[in-house]
């Protein structure tokens, strides 16, 4: 069976890339505020998934971003080397604390509750959502460009088009 850690409310949430265009891996880290660290793998199109749901979310909720005073912003933390909690992730969801304005995010390492594994849910206010959505959309963006035509991924080496009926390389 799964075992479920709530982590609680996180002091920082991020995406990020490791690798080149094209070979890249990608996971959320996020820092509790009691020092546990999570590390989060995942595809990139679950992360840009994610972010797409935060968006739908903040804005059914209305939510208007307004950014910190510059005093109150924090510099980002150091995560350490080897998190607490370090998984790809099998299944991912989201939910609401609508009276405490949090996104509630649930992570497991297995799709299957009666298997053994880890799940965690870790909680961020609507604020850190709406910055981690932008994170998101730049660690996503910073890959390689789409094809105008297909929306595939275009290599520096060129591109073989579905929508081309793959006659020639679109560059």
């Amino acid at each position: 069976m799964a075992e479920l850690r709530e982590l609680g409310p996180v002091h920082h949430i991020s995406p990020e890339a490791i690798g080149q265009p094209g070979q890249r891996r990608f996971r959320l880290r996020a820092l509790t505020r009691g020092g546990d660290s999570t590390s989060l793998w995942l595809e990139k199109e679950q992360l840009s998934a994610l972010g797409d749901a935060i968006e739908t979310v903040l804005n059914a909720e209305e939510y208007r971003y307004l950014r910190p005073p510059l005093d109150d912003v924090e510099p980002a933390p150091s995560f350490p080397l080897s998190a607490d909690y370090d998984f790809r992730i099998a299944q991912l969801s989201m939910g609401l604390n609508r009276e405490k304005q949090r996104v509630v995010l649930m992570a497991a390492e297995t799709a299957n509750p009666d298997e053994p594994g880890t799940a965690i849910s870790v909680e961020f206010d609507y604020r850190q959502a709406h910055e981690l959505r932008d994170e998101i959309t730049r660690v996503v963006a910073s890959g390689r460009p789409p094809c105008p035509l297909c929306g595939g991924p275009l290599d520096p080496q060129g591109h073989v088009c579905p929508r081309t009926n793959g006659h020639h390389a679109k560059e």
